[in-house]
């Protein structure tokens, strides 16, 4: 969690989780470019939240990572549909590569579709930031309990909002203990990236351990609060649904019922698409 004063901060958290929900239903059933405006209009925000750079880089590899997993995978028979029968071929795999799950050759072809279908899932782990970003988890649990919203699924969500960033951190750390302890020192910069993932791998222990000790803690502090004693609960500070949040919700509405008859007219392709 952020703790600044920027415009999505002053967004209700369950406008915010709305959000995401159109954001990735817009973008699955969408032509690539479609989720590309989308992703691109999420980066402003972080910018004002200093999370530019970090954001950028994290694109950058998501987009690489699936973009490289749908193309060495991809059918050939789903690109000779899209495409037609002129893929170009550009690298050809071993041959005992097929028993791990590869297609014989990766074409150019494969590439631009499967890039395409990054741009689907690119928004929705932008607007999945923002949310872990900008929203402090008992915010959220106010804003959800005033919609009614049954408590087990808000303390869910709650649980989710709270230990997925502190994965990541704790992992952080765990990597940055091992290369202070001389995992890859003095070693040649391209070997120093396989000491790196040598240290991602032995955080993965210290992270399960920290992971259920964390989720003990989380259920006895429910528990001494008297969580799901009662169906309410009182709280100190409401949140209020406002007239930015109320038209942010009409927008959206507008926005899925746009796409999804423009999309369904046959006015915007949806994936997979050769254009």
């Amino acid at each position: 969690y952020v703790d600044l004063s920027t415009p999505y901060h002053k967004i209700n958290p369950v406008t915010k989780l709305l959000i995401l929900f159109s954001v990735t239903l817009v973008a699955a059933q969408s032509i690539w470019w479609v989720g590309l405006i989308l992703g691109m209009i999420a980066i402003p925000f972080y910018y004002f939240l200093r999370r530019l750079k970090v954001i950028l880089i994290f694109s950058l590899v998501q987009i690489i990572g699936l973009s490289w997993g749908f193309a060495t995978f991809t059918s050939p028979t789903v690109l000779r549909e899209i495409f037609g029968n002129n893929l170009t071929v550009i690298w050809k795999w071993p041959s005992y590569f097929i028993y791990m799950g590869y297609v014989p050759d990766l074409t150019l072809q494969a590439i631009i579709y499967s890039i395409q279908v990054s741009m689907r899932i690119w928004p929705m782990f932008l607007f999945s930031g923002l949310i872990f970003l900008t929203v402090n988890p008992s915010d959220l649990i106010r804003s959800m309990h005033k919609f009614k919203i049954p408590l087990s699924l808000i303390f869910a969500v709650a649980v989710g909002v709270i230990s997925v960033p502190r994965i990541f951190e704790v992992a952080d750390t765990a990597i940055k203990l091992q290369l202070m302890k001389g995992v890859g020192y003095k070693r040649n910069r391209i070997l120093k990236i396989f000491y790196k993932l040598k240290a991602m791998f032995e955080a993965i222990i210290p992270l399960t351990i920290y992971e259920f000790k964390k989720a003990r803690f989380i259920s006895l502090s429910a528990e001494t609060r008297a969580f799901m004693v009662y169906k309410d609960r009182t709280f100190l500070n409401d949140i209020n649904f406002s007239k930015v949040d109320k038209t942010i919700l009409i927008i959206l509405i507008i926005a899925v019922i746009v796409d999804s008859y423009l999309v369904y007219s046959g006015y915007i392709p949806a994936i997979p698409v050769h254009g």
